[in-house]
Formats: structure tokens, C-alpha cells, sequence
């Protein structure tokens, strides 16, 4: 079990359901390799609080074998004795979402879903974090991995992790690959770090700019 409190994040599929994405920004180091978790053509997830990696990668193996996010995840949390500990949030391309935010989670933390994403957070220095991350992504246009920084963004400027941001990090996917997958192991302005690099991103390579879209 990795520490991974004072963690938000948003996932969420682009209006046309071809791509899928999910991001994150902590308080804590290297957030990127352990709380988001893609598969192309079967779903995204988030696995935060006390986190347990594996509800992340197992979630999505679930998925790929045809359980629904719902059936997937109370599957994993029924063999989970310290389950109140976690926060996970999982989404599938068809469109289906499940959420577990345990009694143990770090507080502030709560949960956001929406008609397209889910956002989730802990360790907060309010739920309006989680509020201002749902507004910015359901009023942004243009590009998708820029809409989910823009939430990002939007809940560190509502007061974030309590102990601010020091890593971040970015996974998109569609039905058959990896398009995006970028991340800001420690830094003082981690969301500032990972936008110039997705916007580089976007700039030379042309299937990330035009997919993306």
C-alpha cells in the first residue's frame, strides 16, 4: 500500500467517446506512478487516498473482461479489509462510472460525478476544490487533455491539496493506444510544468494534436 493522501483528480471521456482521459495533481511526489491507471478501448481509473495500486491496474483488467465499472470495483472492494481507507473512481467507454470514497478517506474529500467525468478528492482544503474541477471541465471547449488541466488547474486555484501541489500527472487514450501519457514526478508549480509539456506535445506531434481534438 502506497501513501497517496491529499490527491484530486478527474477522469473523463471527450463528448464523441473517442478518447478517454484521466488527471491528477498531490501534495505528494511521483503521483503519476501510482494513482492514474488507462487501458485503450476499455476505460480509465484513479486509485487515491491510502491507495492501493491495484484497484487501478486490477479495475481495468475487470473491465477489458466484461464486468461493468460498477461490478469491477465492489468486486476489488470485497476483498479489501481496509476498503474505508481508499478513494477510487472508475469509468469505462461505454460510459459507465462507479466511485467509493471510504469513511477513512483523508478529509476534506468527496466526489463529483458527472454526465462525462468523475471527480474525485481528499486531503482538501474544501469541497469547492471538487466543485470549481466539475465547472471548468463542463464549460471548457477545444482541446481534451487541455480541458482536464484546466479542472486541475481550476482546483488547485480553489485551494487544492492542503499541503499545495508537488506532482502531477496526465494518461489519455482511445480505442486502440496510448496518445498521452506525461507526468511531473516533484516540482513547486507541478501543473504549470505539465501544461508546457502537453502543449509541447501538441505542437510536434500531430497525431496527439489532431486526436486530442
Amino acid at each position: 500500500m502506497d501513501l497517496m493522501m491529499g490527491t484530486f483528480s478527474i477522469l473523463a471521456m471527450s463528448k464523441d467517446r473517442r478518447l478517454m482521459g484521466v488527471a491528477v495533481a498531490s501534495g505528494s511526489t511521483a503521483v503519476g506512478s501510482r494513482v492514474p491507471h488507462v487501458m485503450p478501448g476499455v476505460g480509465v481509473a484513479a486509485t487515491q487516498a491510502y491507495t492501493y495500486v491495484a484497484y487501478g491496474t486490477e479495475s481495468l483488467k475487470l473491465l477489458a473482461n466484461g464486468l461493468s465499472p460498477k461490478q469491477a470495483l465492489e468486486k476489488l472492494l470485497a476483498y479489501d479489509l481496509q476498503r474505508e481507507m481508499r478513494q477510487v473512481a472508475v469509468m469505462n467507454f461505454a460510459g459507465g462510472k462507479a466511485v467509493f470514497t471510504g469513511a477513512k478517506a483523508p478529509k476534506e474529500c468527496g466526489e463529483i460525478v458527472g454526465e462525462d467525468y468523475v471527480v474525485i478528492g481528499n486531503l482538501l482544503k474544501s469541497v469547492k476544490v471538487l466543485e470549481s474541477m466539475a465547472a471548468s471541465f463542463e464549460k471548457a471547449q477545444g482541446n481534451f487533455a487541455l480541458k482536464l488541466l484546466k479542472a486541475l488547474k481550476a482546483g488547485s486555484e480553489s485551494g487544492g491539496d492542503k499541503r499545495g501541489e508537488k506532482s502531477a500527472a496526465i494518461k489519455v487514450v482511445d480505442g486502440a493506444e496510448v496518445l498521452l501519457s506525461l507526468k511531473v514526478d516533484e516540482s513547486p508549480n507541478p501543473l504549470q510544468e505539465l501544461m508546457k509539456a502537453v502543449s509541447e506535445a501538441l505542437i510536434y506531434h500531430q497525431k496527439l494534436k489532431s486526436e486530442l481534438y
